[in-house]
């Protein structure tokens, strides 16, 4: 499925309500994202689950920290790539696709950044079903 330039609005607006008023506000999030679209040209793909092999590595993306804290240094997305990249170096892997690990504001926009600048799709889905201030609370720490 191809997530449309139109689409980012409502997507923005949904990640915040299931956020629950965690994870920020996904305004930043958006702008980013749109810059990539327009850098890459690329569109974004959106992975169901069963779309995804039982052996891919995906490698969910997120930003840690009080997300009013972004008005003192804007990110741009590329640490976002920088982190992904040096984790398939330490594993010897590529990724095969990202995703949001908890749905709320900027978080779910982080991983469609990546997603474009690296030109794989995200899995539609997050670990937490919600923003939670500690990223152990999200399943794939649960579940291992």
């Amino acid at each position: 499925m191809k997530v449309s330039r139109e689409d980012l609005k409502d997507l923005a607006r949904g990640a915040a309500f299931l956020g629950t008023g965690g994870g920020g506000n996904p305004y930043v999030g958006r702008l980013m994202v749109e810059r990539a679209l327009d850098e890459t040209g690329r569109e974004i793909e959106l992975l169901d689950l069963s779309e995804v092999p039982d052996d891919a590595l995906v490698i969910p993306t997120a930003m840690m920290g009080a997300p009013t804290c972004i008005v003192e240094k804007l990110p741009n997305g590329s640490e976002l790539v920088s982190s992904f990249q040096r984790l398939e170096g330490h594993l010897g892997k590529k990724g095969f696709a990202t995703m949001p690990i908890e749905a709320g504001g900027m978080n779910s926009m982080m991983p469609l950044v990546v997603g474009l600048r690296l030109g794989i799709p995200v899995v539609d889905g997050d670990g937490m079903g919600r923003a939670f201030p500690e990223l152990f609370h999200e399943t794939f720490h649960i579940y291992g």
